[in-house]
């Protein structure tokens, strides 16, 4: 059945348009070539970037006024020293111990291993706990989110050449979604170019004339795309698109341990080309919320631990279903020491 006809889906669909629905492909008005012609794409970019500007207005005291520019100007600030080496030895150690629920996905040729940051995880991890939980990171990791909520927070480790396979689909320079949005990197090991830093298109994230008219003209065919990610709302970008936009060339961010980045992943960005077997590991955030809302939120605590429990009880289903299925779920579990065995307590790398 043709999905025109599946009327049951269509409120859906159409609560989608005015939530963080992206996907051209899955969403039929979204991808609507006729509305997006009419400028449908566009409204919502518009529409989504002007209330994410009226919630930073509203969180500008959580950010001093030297990052919030640098990230206006830039897409990302760079915070180094944010932890200092101690401070870094200390949670290497403390994750060294770590044997709780471990997952993994692979795209091409790279694994990427998460360990959900949530109460359990902290239990006699006292500086991962006071770094995590602590003030100074929340209020910066709030403002450059546009929205007063817990953020998704993980142990990240990022395996380069972990088998044969395509090349990485997160090395191409790409956009989230159509709104801002927020991730952040804190290092917990120095990163060298051959480790494939985090790489951003520095000034993407402003909406020039420019950068509306590439959004308007893939907008105009994007159902139709076959990269696997653009038609589902993550629009790439190479090098004549970014020439196109006026906008420079992918800038690799090396840092040393403790360095904290956070960037507006509605700019482009990606992971840098990296040397066959390379890894970094990272405390790393993100924060992705209904776009249209102007109301920065209220901050309960507790609205962290319910994010994990759905987000947790989402793996579980997604784990039963690839089970039934005979394959692996995309993020599958993995034994711990498998993403933290290498990990030297009383260095840095």
């Amino acid at each position: 059945m043709p999905r025109f006809f599946k009327i049951y889906m269509w409120p859906i669909w159409l609560f989608g348009v005015f939530g963080q629905g992206k996907s051209f492909k899955a969403n039929p008005i979204i991808g609507a070539r006729l509305l997006n012609i009419l400028g449908l794409h566009i409204i919502r970019l518009l529409v989504a970037r002007g209330a994410a500007h009226l919630r930073w207005f509203f969180l500008r005291y959580k950010m001093p006024r030297a990052l919030r520019r640098e990230y206006a100007e830039n897409g990302f600030c760079i915070i180094p020293d944010f932890l200092s080496r101690d401070d870094v030895m200390a949670i290497r150690r403390e994750l060294s111990s770590f044997d709780g629920e471990t997952r993994q996905m692979v795209q091409g040729n790279t694994a990427t291993q998460r360990i959900l940051i949530t109460e359990n995880a902290l239990v006699a991890r006292p500086t991962l706990a006071s770094v995590t939980k602590g003030r100074r990171l929340l209020r910066l990791l709030q403002y450059a989110g546009a929205k007063v909520t817990m953020p998704l927070l993980y142990i990240q480790r990022i395996r380069n050449g972990y088998q044969e396979g395509k090349a990485d689909p997160q090395k191409t320079m790409h956009s989230d979604t159509f709104h801002p949005t927020m991730k952040a990197w804190l290092f917990l090991e120095d990163v060298k170019p051959e480790q494939g830093p985090f790489t951003y298109v520095r000034t993407s994230n402003r909406l020039t004339f420019r950068r509306l008219k590439w959004e308007y003209r893939r907008s105009c065919n994007a159902s139709h795309l076959r990269d696997g990610y653009s038609e589902k709302g993550s629009f790439r970008a190479d090098a004549a698109d970014l020439t196109e936009m006026n906008l420079p060339a992918p800038e690799g961010i090396t840092a040393t341990a403790g360095t904290l980045v956070i960037a507006n992943t509605n700019g482009f960005h990606g992971r840098g080309q990296a040397k066959h077997g390379a890894n970094r590991l990272e405390i790393w955030a993100f924060s992705r919320h209904n776009p249209f809302n102007p109301w920065p939120g209220f901050g309960f605590r507790f609205m962290g631990a319910v994010q994990h429990f759905f987000l947790q009880a989402y793996w579980r289903h997604m784990d039963k279903q690839a089970k039934k299925r005979g394959v692996r779920s995309s993020w599958h579990l993995i034994d711990a020491k498998d993403m933290l065995g290498d990990i030297q307590p009383g260095s840095e790398k």
